[in-house]
């Protein structure tokens, strides 16, 4: 049951918020509120930075893409007329999919999907969201996240401003809207992020297959179903242990495993933002015992930034967060006469 004008705390505001409007943890956008310049901050995305935008002081723009996945994607309509947005929300919802309106900082509607998370594959949505504005007539509107993938030429891809900036809200801007009520803003705001309804992955293929859509190029998508769908994620040579420990997630030692994971990725040549995307699936998998939080992004990314900061050597065998994931197999362990070799410090 849904309550209205329920006095909520901060650190519920800042789950809620975070759960909605965050990707890359270690870069945002944002912008001067004089002269409206837009720039990046390449700093974590803390606590203080979404307390910063709720409440006015200085905004925060998500880039929503994270390796190759998103939690949200986004039609920018630029224009101050609500037709074009409306007509989307419709077409939409012949797809089942639903639909949240924000009205933009300055002119125009934002229209958000929210998707499972710990997110999706960005190109999916992002295929089936183009699909929905060539069939309203509006192929030129803006989606963000804006490309399929991060990779050494998009490092970052382009940020959206967030909600819900305290400066904005009590002009009627970047607040979230009813299409049912002449656009009137939601009375609680929280009250719609708190009960959104996430889009999964499988909804994505069945609309992708039963409509035959296809990116650009013809390349067309082979649908994933949770029946028979599995988390494979390539090895990149990452011993034993380090692939059990991101495969399955942990019930302990959280924080000391995201940073030997982060090591064994470094080790690897993998960049330390799609690290750091990485780190944030698994982080979704842990199961922490005695009802203790999951890790946070911000954590994340602060032991992947140590992992990256030093030439650390030990990979960690005798740690008690590694050594319940070591086998037989691992060749960090073994001798030439098959036997464990001593723990490597």
């Amino acid at each position: 049951m849904r309550t209205r004008n329920r006095v909520r705390s901060t650190a519920e505001k800042l789950a809620v918020f975070r759960s909605c409007f965050t990707g890359l943890m270690h870069a945002y956008g944002t912008y001067d509120a004089r002269t409206g310049r837009a720039f990046q901050v390449k700093r974590p995305v803390t606590d203080e930075t979404l307390l910063s935008h709720l409440t006015g002081r200085q905004p925060y723009g998500v880039y929503l893409l994270v390796h190759t996945r998103t939690r949200a994607v986004v039609a920018d309509f630029d224009r101050e007329d609500p037709k074009p947005p409306l007509r989307f929300i419709r077409r939409a919802a012949t797809h089942g999919l639903k639909t949240y309106l924000e009205r933009s900082k300055h002119k125009g509607w934002h229209v958000w999907i929210f998707l499972e998370l710990p997110g999706v594959i960005a190109a999916k949505a992002r295929l089936v969201v183009r699909s929905i504005l060539d069939d309203i007539n509006e192929p030129a509107t803006e989606v963000f996240p804006k490309h399929d993938r991060l990779s050494q030429s998009t490092r970052y891809g382009a940020f959206i401003n967030a909600p819900l900036f305290g400066r904005a809200c009590p002009k009627g801007r970047t607040v979230f809207v009813d299409p049912e009520r002449g656009l009137a803003a939601y009375e609680d705001q929280w009250d719609v992020l708190i009960n959104v309804r996430r889009v999964g992955e499988v909804q994505l293929d069945e609309i992708i297959k039963a409509n035959r859509l296809q990116r650009t190029g013809g390349t067309r998508y082979a649908a994933t179903h949770s029946s028979d769908a599995k988390d494979i994620s390539p090895s990149f040579g990452l011993p034993p242990c380090a692939q059990r420990i991101l495969a399955e997630g942990v019930t302990q030692y959280q924080r000391v495993s995201c940073f030997r994971l982060a090591l064994h990725l470094k080790r690897a040549g993998i960049p330390q933002d799609v690290a750091v995307g990485a780190l944030a699936v698994w982080a979704m998998k842990n199961r922490p015992a005695a009802g203790k939080d999951l890790i946070t992004e911000a954590e994340v990314v602060e032991q992947t930034a140590w992992a990256y900061d030093k030439p650390y050597r030990s990979c960690g065998c005798e740690d008690p967060a590694v050594s319940p994931f070591c086998g037989p197999g691992c060749p960090l362990q073994r001798t030439s006469n098959g036997r464990p070799a001593p723990a490597r410090r």
